[in-house]
């Protein structure tokens, strides 16, 4: 994915055979008032939309909220069929 701005381009690392490596790694985010501006959420829309790798991934960012640990907690949430 291309972008316009040099966002990621500062964390590209060139590997033998011309291939590119980009890693996210979220130190915070984890709460929606770390998103106080437009400019926040495009960031991070952004970072979700690029081929790097993220770590924690999306689904493990979200599991680990508050909101998500408590509807998983609710009995039967988790019961396999």
């Amino acid at each position: 994915m291309e972008f316009k701005s040099d966002l990621f381009r500062s964390f590209v690392t060139h590997i033998r055979g011309g291939k590119e490596i980009s890693v996210v790694y979220s130190r915070a985010g984890y709460s929606p008032t770390d998103y106080r501006l437009e400019a926040e959420w495009r960031a991070r829309v952004l970072m979700e939309q690029s081929s790097a790798v993220k770590c924690p991934s999306i689904s493990y960012h979200l599991a680990g909220t508050k909101k998500i640990q408590q509807e998983l907690a609710k009995p039967n949430m988790l019961e396999r069929e």
